[in-house]
């Protein structure tokens, strides 16, 4: 059993809590002792889709303590087999990632861990037992881009398990991968740029409009479909990425150009999201493939989402933009010389993304 002494009680019964101090996501942990076996286990975060509070935690430790006595959890096992702990760390995490990741996960999971290492115990396994899957990946001719799930899959589960005092150690620190490039180049030159940024002003519907316009300033995907009315002030011209909804998982800020400000308006509402699925009233779950696709065809380029990004960042360097400014406008997190001058970070972000829209409009 794990020693969590950085978790609070709280008024509830069995309910602890820890808030992350550079996130501020709170984690609720339930404690409690049945048939004689002591039980830990994180029952949400603050985050999740359940925005979880120490009332529904503690509420979860119910239906969690029921789960033990009917003998369905593995916790109550000292040692549980990799596979139990997979299953079961799966399930936990099932509403902190996407639906896309989660599928993935278990995907290579089932197709790539041997039977027998499921059947092991968990505190048995050694880096050698992993590195063979590697190894096995790399005979097969697998990119390296792909083989490094190795590492997602397990390191995440291992520091878990080290939380429930399973395991002491990390193995995957120790597992060897292939070098590989990950980086997509992606480019078109200064005419294409000026006819999609032209297009993307002439889309007929405001949201579709507003949303292609938050893509040209660098901003991911799934931050745009994020995005909520609390998060933009639009008399101080920023709007904030939450810490759970960009890739980095820290709050980030952003200045909001007088361009994009006038489209908002246009659109503008009280709360909750700004884009919503007309179909679902719910948010996107992808930007909206067949009218992205029609756009492309109507420019004649073959591009996905997220080479705005790529398109972005590669303009910006042609430019003579710095690497300081053009990562501000990206939103990475390996910013080291840009927090140097975070009093300047979001004007910096600006900036960069000034140089670029105004490439259109030469």
């Amino acid at each position: 059993m794990g020693t969590r002494k950085d978790y609070i009680k709280t008024k509830y019964t069995g309910i602890y809590v820890k808030e992350d101090p550079k996130t501020k996501v709170k984690a609720y942990l339930a404690r409690a002792k049945v048939n004689g076996v002591e039980i830990e286990q994180i029952v949400g975060y603050s985050n999740d889709k359940y925005k979880t509070n120490p009332a529904l935690a503690y509420q979860k430790r119910v239906e969690l303590i029921n789960t033990h006595k009917s003998g369905k959890s593995t916790k109550k096992i000292d040692n549980p087999t990799l596979d139990q702990f997979f299953n079961e760390f799966q399930e936990l995490r099932k509403e902190t990632i996407s639906k896309k990741r989660h599928s993935t996960i278990q995907y290579f999971y089932n197709k790539y861990v041997p039977v027998h290492l499921r059947n092991q115990k968990l505190s048995s396994l050694t880096s050698a037992d992993l590195q063979k899957i590697v190894n096995q990946l790399i005979s097969e001719g697998k990119k390296g881009s792909y083989i490094v799930t190795v590492k997602e899959l397990f390191s995440p589960l291992y520091k878990k398990a080290i939380e429930y005092g399973i395991v002491e150690k990390n193995i995957t620190d120790f597992l060897k991968f292939p070098k590989y490039d990950n980086t997509r180049y992606f480019s078109l030159d200064d005419e294409k740029i000026k006819e999609l940024m032209l297009k993307i002003m002439d889309i007929p519907d405001n949201h579709y409009r507003v949303m292609f316009m938050f893509l040209l300033r660098g901003r991911r995907s799934n931050e745009i479909r994020s995005l909520c009315w609390e998060d933009i002030d639009m008399n101080k011209k920023i709007y904030l990425v939450r810490d759970y909804n960009n890739k980095i998982r820290k709050n980030q800020t952003y200045m909001l150009d007088d361009e994009i400000i006038e489209h908002l308006k246009l659109i503008k509402e009280e709360k909750g999201l700004v884009f919503k699925s007309s179909r679902t009233g719910e948010k996107y779950t992808a930007i909206p493939k067949k009218f992205w696709g029609h756009l492309q065809a109507e420019i004649g380029i073959n591009m996905r989402v997220h080479d705005f990004r790529h398109l972005l960042g590669f303009t910006l360097v042609n430019n003579n933009v710095s690497l300081e400014s053009i990562q501000r406008a990206l939103g990475h997190s390996n910013i080291s010389v840009t927090q140097r001058y975070s009093n300047q970070k979001e004007l910096m972000g600006k900036q960069a993304v000034d140089v670029f829209l105004g490439i259109g409009k030469t």
